[in-house]
């Protein structure tokens, strides 16, 4: 079977598209390819030259866990007959983490091979038994950041795997080079989540705190996320610019060339500070299901330093990061031997076990 492989991804965070992006970029180096559907329109997926279809989701949309804040109710009807329409017998399906109900009804009506991109979720502790009662038809899991060897659990085919990371399509910098000011990206993520316009306002408030007395002053980057709909309140006394975007594509990296970062702790975000080895502070947001804490205690990162939504909290954690153990400001290193390749191990295996339907790994 060479069929495309067709995936959902929903959030009012970056974290699921993200994922998605980079497994079929190796899907389709390997020659497969690609349909996505949506639960909003994701230009993230555009700009990677992905197909995506908007699909009508609400709090019932998915398999074992309701989604809250996706809106009114929509027109199951409707999302059953699109699902219909475009998805074929010869297709594969990659689900990650959430499963959209009638994505995964109308795939098990069909018979297409099932897999699930599984990461860290408080509801969830046991995968295969959540996979083995709620949705029988998927075949393998793949559990990132858990490497090992294949087994099987409540009759699921479980494989480990590292990390995944979304690979940027340059790396091209989005500060000016030519100054002594402090450069401090805050990034909140998508910008979708109810905690966004307090994280921002309480990492500008620590900036303040921060620079104070500082005679270089600060620039500041500060990426809403597309999805982010509240305001952004600049405090009064910050020394020097704020600029403030909703969306850095991916031939951007806001990490290049910034002193430091203050971040919420999604599971992407945390991947992507890794790689990028700058100083951070991590505020960990609140999430039905998530737990950013875990995320950041799994990558154990020495650049990152964790603090509460708190304008004061972001400026000690901020004086920590930026100035380390021995006193002396931190430099931003890169941490190559750490870079994810759980994408192109995910690719690999997929297109091995449903090319030659079993579930050893392509060489």
């Amino acid at each position: 079977m060479n069929g495309r492989v067709v995936s959902f991804t929903w959030g009012r965070g970056l974290g699921h598209v993200s994922r998605q992006i980079a497994v079929h970029r190796e899907l389709r180096g390997l020659g497969r390819d690609s349909l996505l559907l949506t639960e909003r329109p994701q230009r993230l997926i555009e700009d990677y030259g992905f197909a995506q279809t908007v699909l009508p989701t609400d709090a019932d949309s998915l398999v074992g866990e309701p989604l809250h804040g996706t809106g009114p109710a929509v027109d199951h009807g409707l999302a059953r007959a699109m699902v219909a329409w475009v998805l074929r017998p010869d297709d594969v399906v990659l689900h990650d983490v959430t499963v959209q109900r009638e994505l995964y009804d109308q795939a098990a009506r069909l018979g297409c091979p099932q897999f699930l991109v599984h990461r860290f979720q408080r509801n969830r502790p046991d995968p295969p038994h959540w996979v083995s009662r709620h949705t029988p038809a998927i075949g393998t899991i793949y559990l990132l950041g858990e490497p090992g060897p294949e087994e099987t659990v409540h009759g699921v085919r479980v494989l480990g795997v590292p990390h995944v990371v979304r690979p940027l399509l340059d790396d091209r910098s989005p500060w000016p080079q030519d100054t002594r000011a402090l450069r401090v990206a805050v990034v909140a993520g998508g910008g979708g989540h109810d905690d966004a316009p307090g994280f921002l306002t309480a990492a500008l408030h620590g900036i303040r705190a921060f620079t104070r007395g500082r005679p270089a002053g600060v620039d500041v980057l500060v990426l809403t996320g597309p999805h982010f709909d509240g305001a952004v309140l600049v405090p009064p006394g910050l020394p020097g610019p704020v600029r403030v975007r909703p969306y850095l594509g991916p031939s951007y990296d806001v990490y290049r060339h910034a002193d430091a970062a203050i971040t919420h702790a999604g599971y992407n975000t945390v991947q992507e500070l890794v790689r990028s080895g700058v100083p951070v502070v991590a505020v960990p947001g609140v999430r039905d299901f998530d737990d950013q804490r875990v995320h950041l205690k799994a990558a154990d990162s020495p650049n990152v330093v964790v603090a509460d939504a708190e304008e004061h909290a972001i400026a000690r954690a901020l004086a920590e990061a930026l100035n380390g153990p021995s006193g002396t400001r931190a430099r931003p290193t890169a941490t190559p031997a750490r870079q994810a390749d759980g994408a192109a191990r995910i690719a690999r295996d997929l297109v091995a076990a449903t090319s030659r339907g079993s579930g050893a790994e392509a060489p």
